[in-house]
């Protein structure tokens, strides 16, 4: 009967870090679009970086290598420059359209040249990918990629 009850408790555990886990992401993600919408940030994506950071309440999360001018939107990835999946315990931001002009985006993320927002469609998105990883070894042998995603498109102004 214990080891039932230590089962139960650490799954339920596991299923409320995952919960939690989809929060900060999804906060991250539409503060991040929201940031990337206003006229500040049209020339760099440090602004939306720092706030996706920011808002992330704690999880590790870095800019996607694939974040790069010329990339394609999360929602219909297409082409060479698609969103990553992030290594264990690790989230990754992407931004479309991108102004980082090389890898790391972290390091490059100011351009002369501003976002390319295409005049008809005037959205910008952020997806927020972080692979969860449960703490019961149990578990992690049944579903050993955990990828909690979540995407927010804004229009910008």
């Amino acid at each position: 009967m214990t080891p039932l009850f230590l089962f139960v408790l650490f799954s339920s555990i596991d299923v409320c870090r995952l919960l939690y886990a989809y929060t900060a992401i999804s906060s991250a993600s539409r503060d991040g679009a929201r940031t990337a919408s206003l006229n500040g940030s049209l020339f760099t994506d440090c602004q939306i970086i720092q706030q996706v950071e920011l808002v992330g309440q704690g999880f590790p999360v870095k800019m996607d290598p694939n974040s790069l001018v010329g990339d394609s939107d999360p929602n219909n990835p297409s082409g060479a420059l698609q969103p990553s999946t992030p290594p264990p315990n690790v989230g990754y931001a992407y931004i479309w359209p991108a102004v980082a002009t090389a890898n790391p985006p972290d390091s490059n993320c100011n351009s002369s040249q501003p976002r390319a927002v295409s005049p008809t469609v005037k959205h910008v998105a952020v997806q927020v990918s972080y692979h969860f990883t449960p703490m019961l070894p149990f578990v992690s042998t049944f579903a050993p990629n955990i990828i909690v995603k979540t995407t927010s498109v804004v229009t910008v102004e």
